[in-house]
């Protein structure tokens, strides 16, 4: 018996001794690869201090308020010799004439330019396309509808045609594609900004992404380290989250992260976000934000996973970063004392602070040569050190029709079906009349008149689209949709529309009531956002579509699927089947 008993402990064992091996190496990261950005061309080192601290600098091209107090740009920049820009959308829409925006970005990024000895760093962030805040260039899909094509060819196309009219307003650095994760589904941040929730399946697509962009020039900036999508805070608000352990770290973002880094990503954002089965540094009792941590910055990413490139932080305007010191500029330095190499928006004075805290000893010249020479690697990388002819680019008719092509290729592919009980295609002579009830945040009816204007060209009448008819109204009132054989119940809440809130509230929330007093064969549920809208709110509806944009390319996939012009051929590139959800 004792034998037994023995022989048995030593099977257990053995086993226990061949999981846990296993286990290990299932829970290291990949190899790490020094990709290698140290510049050949060292002029850097001959930069005044300023000229070194202004290439750290990413300050918001606030042009007409900056020409006021210096008298120009050329004075402002012989006193601030700032290496780089981030294009503030909002000042230049919200200045009139609205129909000189284009030209009056490109004569502020002409000035910048003229003004500073080396090319200047033109930052925007466009992760929907130019045409998502411009409307003369594309509004493409979103990045989770490249998810749900999930082809690489059409993901390095996106990233190709965002930089190519990116190029056209002389931006050359971009600050994005998000490698975040939308693994909780209550988080409002991600969404469908992020890819997917599956790590394997976004990896190719970011990659080839970031190939197209790289094809056109444009430096692509991998955001937010170490990971966001696994909370429900957003770290606009307040400190987010990474809540994985460092296994489940190490095989999702981690692995994601790490074989970017060995591809050569250029820039890192590090958002302001913990990672607590990982740290151990605190400040008053608190684990810092990746944003301020050394121990994230330096330790993680630069010395264990040999990031050589440039890190850069979130924009430290944000609540998640705000509260650790005194003021945004005391945040700054604490964050670039840590690790940042790039500082996104800070004030001027930033230059002048540093200057003296170096001068001070109490942040050390070694900080900002670091930080400076892997700046100057990267420009040199992407020819950023010599200045060019013509920093703008010119689209031909031939890549317009190109792009469009394209981003109505994405949308095709991506349209995702989810519940067909009464087998598409629609046609008007069983479902001639149609109704629209758009329910969001946002009033988009008037964007909706496209998908109206569609469906009518194929035959079906559509003469009625409402935005969140609330049930407290409509109780009474419901024999309305009586005469319509079917209504489509377009969901749409994006990114910050609405701020803090990932399911739906109030006048939503009673739209939805409404529309669930319907019987649900006339339901067609579509989200054109947030991919879990349809699945939890109207699982039992007879047809459930998930199209991840409301842009003119995606309207019109789903049209042409629902009538049977195009196939559905979208796959969920997240799981929707949460137990939080159900």
């Amino acid at each position: 018996m004792k034998t037994y008993i023995s022989n048995a402990l030593i099977v257990v064992a053995f086993l226990w001794i061949i999981i846990s091996c296993n286990r290990f190496k299932e829970d290291k990261l990949p190899e790490a690869i020094s990709y290698n950005f140290t510049p050949k061309d060292t002029t850097w080192k001959q930069l005044s201090i300023r000229e070194k601290i202004g290439q750290t600098m990413i300050v918001r091209a606030f042009h007409k308020s900056q020409v006021e107090e210096f008298g120009s740009i050329e004075n402002m920049m012989k006193t601030y010799p700032i290496g780089g820009l981030f294009i503030p959308w909002w000042d230049y829409l919200n200045t009139p004439p609205r129909n000189q925006v284009i030209s009056t970005i490109k004569k502020a990024v002409l000035d910048y330019e003229n003004a500073s000895k080396y090319p200047m760093i033109v930052t925007e962030d466009f992760e929907r396309g130019v045409g998502s805040i411009y409307s003369e260039f594309t509004n493409m899909p979103s990045e989770m509808a490249l998810g749900a094509a999930n082809r690489t060819d059409l993901a390095y196309k996106f990233g190709n045609a965002i930089a190519k009219e990116s190029n056209v307003l002389g931006i050359n650095w971009l600050l994005h594609p998000l490698v975040d994760l939308n693994m909780n589904p209550l988080q409002d941040l991600v969404i469908e900004r992020a890819i997917s929730d599956d790590a394997t399946r976004a990896y190719p697509l970011l990659k080839a992404q970031i190939q197209g962009m790289n094809a056109q020039g444009v430096v692509a900036t991998i955001k937010h380290f170490p990971g966001d999508g696994a909370t429900i805070k957003n770290q606009h608000l307040i400190t987010s989250a990474n809540n994985l352990s460092v296994p489940e770290w190490n095989a999702t973002f981690g692995t994601l992260y790490q074989k970017m880094i060995n591809n050569g990503a250029p820039c890192i954002m590090v958002g302001h976000i913990r990672f607590p089965a990982y740290q151990k540094e605190k400040r008053n009792g608190v684990l810092l934000p990746a944003s301020l941590s050394e121990e994230l910055m330096v330790g993680l990413l630069k010395k264990k996973m040999k990031f050589n490139g440039i890190i850069m932080s979130d924009a430290l305007n944000m609540g998640g970063v705000a509260g650790y010191y005194d003021s945004e500029i005391e945040t700054s330095l604490a964050a670039f004392k840590a690790g940042v190499d790039m500082v996104l928006w800070p004030t001027l004075k930033f230059m002048d602070s540093l200057e003296v805290r170096i001068k001070r000893g109490e942040i050390p010249m070694s900080r900002l040569d670091d930080a400076v020479e892997r700046i100057w690697g990267v420009r040199e990388h992407y020819d950023l050190l010599k200045k060019k002819n013509s920093i703008f680019y010119t689209l031909s008719d031939s890549e317009k029709r190109t792009i469009k092509k394209d981003g109505q290729e994405i949308a095709n592919t991506a349209v995702t079906l989810l519940t067909d009980s009464i087998k598409i295609p629609l046609k008007p002579s069983e479902n001639k009349r149609i109704a629209i009830v758009n329910i969001s945040h946002k009033n988009r009816t008037k964007e909706l008149r496209l998908t109206q204007n569609l469906l009518q060209e194929k035959g079906f009448v559509v003469d009625t689209i409402l935005h969140n008819p609330g049930f407290l109204e409509w109780e009474e009132n419901l024999k309305f949709f009586d005469t319509y054989d079917k209504v489509l119940v377009a969901f749409e809440n994006r990114y910050f529309n609405p701020l803090g809130a990932s399911l739906l509230k109030d006048k939503e929330a009673l739209a939805v009531w409404t529309m669930g007093m319907l019987p649900q064969h006339k339901i067609i549920a579509v989200s054109y956002s947030n991919p879990y809208y349809v699945n939890f709110y109207f699982d039992n509806a007879y047809i459930g579509i998930n199209a991840y944009s409301l842009n003119a390319f995606s309207q019109k996939a789903v049209v042409d699927a629902l009538t049977g012009a195009i196939p559905f051929k979208g796959t969920t590139p997240v799981k929707l089947d949460h137990d939080v959800l159900k």
